[in-house]
């Protein structure tokens, strides 16, 4: 079993590309905005670091007596003096701390080979699981090839950038979240300027309007639409015409040609007139047939829906016309409007309405009812009907009962069937308990309308009614 694709949705393209596009744009910004942050900050505590390591530089002295080099009691006072306080120095030569502060406690310090005049700075894990970061400044005092290292706990800092990180976060779902629903709403307004165009061709559908207006009430964009939509059903309305007219006309000019056949037939030995009479006979009743259909049809309407209190009367008058000695009634609801074809419904009531008063009887009904399932049309007459053996037969292609010198209603139902099965109905034959034939069509509540251009491909010329 085939599974059923799901439909294309415009709206959730638009929504996926929207959301896409924008990530796209929104993501390498807040990376290159965190990356400026954690730079301005990194640049801001090296300045720092770097104020500071002058600052020691500047104060560090040669004891006269020892030669040691040492910092004024000043400096190891403060936020230096503190354990563990997240401010830390070092002064080294050669790889050797010479001075540090009292800070470190018993942390041994770094001490990194940097050349004199040269600094470098780093990030390190250190004391306590502090996040350190370090510098370290070489430097040359009275020939002493000295490194200064500082360094400074950025734990603070980092959980700030954090907390900016899932703020930035935060801020951007929010925001995709509304401009998301603010793009709901404009894509869902954008396509409510469907809706006339939806009401026009639901008007078209229903046989009210015969084309779409395409100046102001449809957007520009499917304007093209609308203007190849009025031109494809102009071409069905002009080809469903032609057809008919063409049909039309050459069973009217088949009229006279046949008629001398006729009596030229007359004139032949008796025994060819039994072989060729009947086919000429034939011939002329289905001439009159197809005339007969032309006037109980009209003019082609495609695609309009079936109203049997505007299409049905216009019928049952030419019908009355041409069999002026049938008493012909009809029933149905005063609003109901048949979601079939109007041509292809007046072919299949005009066909059973002619074999019903033609080989029916003086006395023909038209029911159409309604249910919540289908439709159904029923045509009854008062004549012989048509025994039960043979109403399935009467329903093949080709099968004329009249051509066999038996009475009844089922010349052309073959084609009737065939236009009831195209929606998806069922046509069924039985005799009624007061005599004559009942024939019922179900068809579905809710049916496809065919186009003209299939229903005149099925009804080729020539076929009976």
């Amino acid at each position: 079993m085939t599974a059923t694709k799901k439909p294309f949705s415009i709206q959730q393209t638009l929504r996926r590309q929207w959301l896409l596009s924008l990530l796209a744009i929104t993501l390498p910004l807040m990376w290159l905005a965190d990356l400026g942050v954690r730079q301005i900050s990194t640049q801001y505590v090296v300045s720092r670091l770097q104020h500071d390591s002058e600052t020691l530089i500047a104060a560090l002295q040669r004891n006269p007596e020892s030669g040691v080099w040492q910092l004024p009691a000043s400096l190891n006072s403060g936020l230096y003096e503190r354990v563990y306080s997240g401010h830390y120095y070092a002064i080294s030569r050669a790889g050797q701390v010479l001075l540090s502060s009292r800070s470190l406690w018993d942390y041994p310090p770094p001490s990194p080979d940097v050349r004199s005049g040269s600094q470098r700075h780093w990030h390190d894990r250190g004391v306590n699981g502090q996040e350190w970061l370090n510098l370290a400044q070489g430097t040359e005092l009275e020939g002493d090839a000295l490194t200064v290292w500082v360094a400074e706990d950025i734990s603070a800092l980092h959980d700030q950038l954090m907390t900016f990180r899932l703020s930035a976060t935060g801020l951007l779902i929010l925001a995709l979240a509304t401009l998301g629903l603010i793009q709901r709403q404009v894509i869902r307004r954008a396509f409510l300027s469907l809706g006339p165009l939806q009401q026009q061709l639901e008007a078209l559908r229903f046989g009210e309007r015969e084309r779409l207006e395409t100046e102001d009430s449809i957007p520009a964009e499917l304007q093209p639409l609308a203007q190849e939509t009025d031109r494809l059903l102009n071409l069905l309305q002009e080809r469903a015409t032609r057809n008919r007219h063409a049909i039309g006309n050459l069973a009217h000019e088949m009229k006279r040609p046949l008629q001398r056949l006729l009596l030229l037939a007359d004139e032949l030995p008796e025994a060819q007139q039994q072989t060729l009479l009947p086919a000429l006979n034939q011939l002329q009743e289905l001439t009159a047939r197809e005339l007969r259909r032309a006037r109980i049809v009209g003019m082609a309407a495609p695609g309009r829906h079936f109203r049997p209190a505007e299409d049905l009367p216009g019928l049952l008058s030419v019908l009355q016309k041409i069999y002026p000695d049938v008493r012909i009634t009809a029933d149905y609801p005063a609003d109901a409007i048949l979601p079939c074809d109007r041509d292809d419904l007046l072919e299949v009531l005009g066909n059973l309405l002619d074999n019903a008063c033609k080989y029916g009887g003086d006395n023909v009904a038209c029911d159409i009812t309604t249910t919540e399932e289908f439709w159904q049309l029923s045509v009854c007459d008062n004549g012989p009907g048509i025994a039960a053996a043979r109403q399935a037969q009467i329903l093949q292609r080709g099968i004329r009962l009249d051509e066999q010198g038996i009475d009844g209603s089922g010349l052309g139902l073959a084609m009737v069937g065939d236009i009831v099965r195209s929606y998806g109905g069922h046509l069924k034959l039985s005799n009624h308990q007061h005599g004559g034939l009942l024939v019922r069509v179900q068809l579905p509540a809710q049916a496809e309308v065919r186009t003209c251009d299939q229903r005149v491909l099925q009804h080729s010329p020539g076929r009976p009614w």
